[in-house]
């Protein structure tokens, strides 16, 4: 006689957690995970064993050498929320790449939750919220006597490969019409007290540093930057917010080669 199944035992506080973690949506498919039925919100998704937990002779064959996101199989680490039809297909039909590609989500899902547990710890100084407000003031007219040089312009030496063909033409024109304001705006913090700004670009610098530490490409590092500023100045307005990411690409405390 074989030996029983082993069955996970995942209770809800881990379920919620795992369905947070991929935002809602089925990360193979994209399907809503809770749907709402008869005015109730209802859960239709699973919770699945990325390392299968009970491996049939396939799977252990195949997955032989593949990389283990835990040594315990039973534990948050290695489970993922799919829906009920992906979870169906990948416990039925697993291939290798399929394996490798929860992996890769999972791996991404913890690193974010790891720069999530220092988040607070990386907090910016309130007064950059008055420089983000600038930026909101502004118009045609006004960045017209401040554009910068295209001489001035050095993005593409600071820039790799990841960081993609869209982001640079934004953040190119973003630097030549809004970089002055903003330095004339934390050269005014300086003037209300000494140091006001050196320190605002000392948190970014840091914060850079962390993304960077974490291992996230230049694409991604924009991206986390940008909900970083939102976060921290109550813009809502998310061009805004990369404006002022760009402006820090430009005045050397992020990618810098400077």
């Amino acid at each position: 006689m074989s030996e029983k199944a082993r069955r996970a035992n995942v209770n809800d506080t881990v379920k919620m957690s795992l369905l947070c973690e991929v935002g809602g949506s089925c990360p193979l498919c994209r399907r809503d995970l809770v749907v709402k039925k008869k005015k109730n919100n209802v859960r239709v998704f699973d919770v699945a064993h990325i390392y299968p937990l009970n491996a049939t002779k396939h799977e252990l064959t195949i997955l032989k050498d593949e990389e283990l996101l835990s040594d315990d199989i039973d534990c948050e680490e290695n489970f993922i929320a799919l829906c009920k039809e992906c979870h169906k297909i990948y416990d039925t039909r697993k291939t290798v790449e399929e394996y490798r590609q929860l992996v890769t989500i999972k791996k991404e899902i913890i690193k974010i939750k790891e720069l999530s547990k220092l988040w607070d710890k990386q907090t910016l100084h309130k007064d950059i919220s008055i420089v983000a407000n600038k930026i909101g003031l502004l118009d045609e007219n006004s960045t017209e006597k401040t554009m910068l040089s295209y001489d001035a312009l050095k993005l593409s030496d600071k820039l790799d490969e990841t960081f993609g063909f869209i982001n640079q033409t934004k953040v190119s024109q973003f630097i030549l019409t809004f970089f002055v304001p903003i330095r004339k705006a934390l050269n005014d913090l300086e003037k209300q007290e000494k140091a006001k700004s050196t320190f605002i670009c000392s948190q970014v610098k840091s914060y850079y540093v962390l993304l960077l530490m974490k291992d996230f490409n230049q694409d991604q590092i924009f991206e986390k930057m940008t909900d970083w500023f939102m976060t921290n100045t109550g813009i809502t307005d998310r061009s805004k917010s990369e404006v002022l990411v760009s402006f820090f690409i430009q005045n050397c405390d992020v990618y810098s080669k400077c």
